[in-house]
């Protein structure tokens, strides 16, 4: 085959007009994250200011803790240099802040849950540690000085100013940025049905969405990826059906029907357990600040 000359490619894409539109990843973040907090706000006791809620979310953190540690916690940690200062912002009940605090010279936290600020600041007193500094707020409105380094893990999906979001973490750090997120699964149902229902493949933010719009910025992130992660699971098939629905932030039965042809089709029945493909795995994103000029 004789290849086309640069000239002669482009007419020939030109006559058949193809069609083809850039994605703007901080619009369909931001599309993203308004329809997660309008399904949120909807569902009785998600909010992390219910008491229950913030006990749910400790529990589940000691578990994982328990059962796998937390890699991304530990490369932080084993990168901080000595005297250096950490910014942990959406800290929740501490999962980072208290470890960190151990081994930096201190901890700024910025959490706006109560509940969640109350499970913090009882891990603080019973880890003995003095050098943290807690600040109720949300990252947005946080009235912070610069540290060494700031780190954000699971705590931007609420925010629909991803460029403000990072660009406050930029201005607030003096070395380096590090963002913990989801990854989704690339053959995931979700993402198959996401799709065919709104037009693109991801059902909520995550690091895909995130990393192409910190390239955009001009900002070329580092990677590291969790080794494993857990695959969802449901005794039955309303129940998946039920959690399909729930992550695509349906209220009508429009799409009831495609919705459980293909949870028919995908999941896979095991030991009587439908399994998914998808589940929770995160990524860990990080990158050098570059100084400020004087």
């Amino acid at each position: 085959m004789v290849p086309l000359s640069h000239h002669l490619w482009r007419e020939t894409v030109a006559s058949h007009e193809v069609p083809y539109e850039e994605t703007d990843w901080f619009k369909l973040w931001e599309e993203l994250v308004l329809a997660r907090k309008l399904a949120h706000a909807e569902r009785d006791g998600f909010s992390f200011n219910r008491k229950e809620r913030a006990e749910a979310f400790e529990a589940g953190s000691r578990k994982k803790n328990k059962e796998k540690g937390d890699m991304f916690l530990d490369f932080i940690r084993s990168d901080l240099k000595p005297g250096e200062t950490v910014l942990d912002i959406g800290a929740g009940t501490g999962r980072w802040t208290v470890p960190l605090s151990k081994v930096a010279k201190s901890v700024t936290t910025i959490e706006p849950a109560t509940a969640m600020l109350e499970i913090l600041k009882k891990n603080i007193t019973e880890a003995g540690v003095s050098n943290v500094r807690v600040i109720q707020s949300s990252w947005e409105k946080a009235d912070v000085t610069p540290h060494d380094i700031a780190a954000c893990a699971h705590a931007m999906y609420m925010s629909p100013d991803l460029a403000g979001f990072v660009k406050k973490m930029e201005k607030n750090a003096r070395r380096r940025c590090y963002m913990a997120m989801r990854l989704l699964p690339a053959d995931g149902i979700m993402a198959e049905l996401s799709f065919k229902i709104h037009g693109n493949r991801h059902d909520a933010p995550n690091f895909l969405i995130a990393y192409n719009a910190l390239y955009s910025l001009g900002i070329y992130a580092n990677v590291i990826l969790e080794d494993s992660g857990y695959h969802w699971a449901d005794e039955n098939i309303d129940s998946a059906f039920e959690r399909a629905k729930k992550h695509l932030h349906l209220d009508s039965t429009e799409y009831d029907t495609l919705i459980r042809k293909t949870l028919k089709r995908r999941l896979r029945l095991e030991d009587g357990v439908y399994n998914w493909p998808d589940g929770m795995r995160s990524a860990l994103i990080w990158w050098d600040v570059i100084p400020k000029s004087a």
